[in-house]
């Protein structure tokens, strides 16, 4: 799942930067969107340590980390890379190993997790036996 579009992509970036971040002699189409493709599998490797992918849809926070991680997989391949981009990027990989450690979420659109004992998405499941002895005493 492609978590940006390109023009969310020039909504947080900026149509002119992107556009002067890229060479002449490059398909700027088929760039960004390989670059956003790349970035979205990037963000996928750290919420499988989470959620079952793919997600059912493409959470809004996750825009602006990938409009990030792409931008700065364009700018690695065209030597366009500046302090901005790079310390942007860190701060996108801090907050994917946060919420791939549960101390962040997606926000609203965090995946709901089923409390239903019944359910088990891999068809576990436990049960046990009657219990046998209590803590009530005897007359």
């Amino acid at each position: 799942m492609i978590y940006a579009s390109r023009e969310q992509l020039e909504e947080v970036w900026g149509a002119d930067f992107i556009g002067d971040l890229l060479p002449e002699d490059v398909d700027t189409a088929e760039a960004v969107g390989g670059a956003l493709a790349r970035a979205s599998g990037e963000i996928d490797l750290y919420l499988s340590a989470r959620y079952p992918l793919p997600l059912a849809a493409a959470p809004a926070a996750l825009i602006t980390p990938c409009a990030n991680i792409a931008v700065y997989m364009l700018a690695i391949r065209h030597t366009a890379l500046t302090t901005t981009i790079e310390e942007r990027y860190k701060q996108t990989v801090d907050l994917l190993k946060r919420i791939a450690d549960g101390k962040a979420g997606l926000g609203e659109d965090e995946p709901r997790v089923s409390t239903d004992p019944g359910t088990s998405a891999g068809g576990a499941f436990f049960s046990a036996s009657p219990r046998m002895f209590s803590r009530e005493r005897l007359p």
